[in-house]
């Protein structure tokens, strides 16, 4: 091979690796492009940056294998320039191999990299023409590399030498503070971390419907009060008991007593799950909710029956601590007609300086906390009451507290003179 032809294959092996290295840059930005995703719209730009951020280590395993393959080459191709054709003509190959070196890092490294931190949206386009024609050879290498260093490792590691011990809460929750700090997770999302390792903390007594507030029905009372129960029922479950609330005989499940045509209740009890106050909600999802149609009992240290949970209750806790607030703006939305959706949450005052509402509270606070003592029970969605000039209907009850309702103003009486 001539010199010339050996330095032009060097020079093309060079920008290719120059590209691959912008490459694995950019692709470490990639968490930085949202906002050129954004003013990009839906079109094909966005839908290309997207299929990388969406997965950028696929696109990173691909670009880090290419250039340990390049870096392989030019290190065989640099050597036989240095000591053969170059060496031939007088050249020092200590001083060629520092020149060839130092070119190759700031051409093939430095440069590429530095330009792609400017403009990694740029190189990230510029990576799927030269990366996903080669992906029916890298894949398949990356697979094949992967289990060849697994392998080794099941060899050259010994028998006794003790795994890792898993990371700790605390070590985790620092990993999060040290990442936020260095920008690499904004608050949003160490919130939304810290929230679920929040989860193992919950025991099946934080979720659960209070005993108060559970549909129960005696199985000594007639057919027409048990049937009367159950068609009444604002639950999905009634617990049947014994002599007491606390000697419970099963569970029925009010909506397939209604969809099988309303047959005798026995033929549709059946026996729940008990569980201890203290189990934590993780374990009972794992092993005594296996769907929603099977609710478990709790019960307390002494054995009563203390509440009931499904996984409905589980999911509406959760999502309720995940909701953020969105300020006093997002209780009271107007509808139009007179018509606005409140927040269970609401603050009665609020109500007064924005829709001149003056309830009679008698030292409530909040509109959830009003409608719920007129009732007297815990509402399901669709009750309404009338309070002074205001028809309030029940949208939402999670976790037996009122989450949302709708206000609806109520037309003033007008006299036979035509005032107000």
């Amino acid at each position: 091979m001539s010199l010339l032809l050996a330095v032009l294959l060097y020079l093309n092996l060079l920008l290719i690796l120059a590209v691959v290295s912008a490459s694995e840059t950019a692709i470490h930005s990639a968490r930085d492009v949202e906002a050129q995703l954004l003013a990009a719209g839906e079109g094909a730009v966005a839908t290309k940056l997207r299929a990388i951020t969406a997965n950028p280590f696929a696109q990173l395993h691909r670009a880090l294998l290419l250039s340990a393959a390049l870096n392989l080459a030019l290190a065989a191709l640099g050597l036989w320039i240095v000591t053969g054709p170059l060496r031939s003509q007088g050249w020092n190959p200590w001083i060629a191999s520092s020149v060839l070196f130092l070119a190759t890092v700031l051409l093939g490294d430095m440069a590429p990299k530095f330009f792609a931190a400017r403009a990694p949206s740029v190189v990230l386009l510029g990576s799927l023409r030269l990366l996903n024609p080669l992906r029916a050879v890298l894949d398949p290498l990356a697979t094949f590399t992967d289990r060849t260093a697994d392998l080794i490792l099941e060899k050259l590691v010994t028998k006794h030498v003790k795994a890792r011990l898993p990371v700790t809460r605390d070590e985790f929750e620092t990993l999060v503070e040290m990442r936020q700090e260095q920008g690499l997770l904004d608050s949003d999302e160490s919130a939304m971390i810290h929230e679920a390792l929040d989860i193992e903390a919950l025991t099946v007594r934080d979720c659960m419907i209070p005993r108060v507030d559970l549909a129960l029905m005696s199985s000594e009372d007639s057919e027409s009060k048990t049937t009367a129960v159950l068609e009444k029922a604002a639950s999905r479950f009634v617990i049947v008991y014994g002599e007491t609330p606390d000697s419970v005989e099963g569970v029925i499940n009010t909506g397939a007593w209604k969809l099988a045509n309303r047959p005798p209740w026995r033929t549709l009890l059946r026996t729940p799950a008990f569980v201890p106050e203290t189990m934590p909600v993780l374990e009972a999802l794992d092993h005594h909710l296996p769907n929603d149609d099977a609710p478990a009992l709790i019960a307390d240290e002494y054995g009563g029956l203390e509440g009931m949970i499904t996984r409905r209750e589980v999911a509406d806790w959760l999502l309720y601590e995940a909701a953020p607030w969105q300020g006093e703006d997002a209780e009271i939305r107007d509808l139009g007609a007179g018509r606005y959706l409140l927040d269970g949450g609401t603050r009665l005052d609020h109500l007064r300086e924005e829709l001149g509402l003056d309830f009679d509270a008698g030292g409530i606070d909040t509109i959830g906390g009003l409608v719920f003592n007129q009732l007297g029970h815990v509402p399901k969605a669709g009750e309404r009451i009338i309070i002074e000039n205001a028809e309030i209907k029940v949208r939402r009850v999670v976790r037996a507290r009122i989450q949302e309702l709708e206000l609806r103003r109520k037309a003033a009486p007008v006299d036979e003179a035509g005032e107000i």
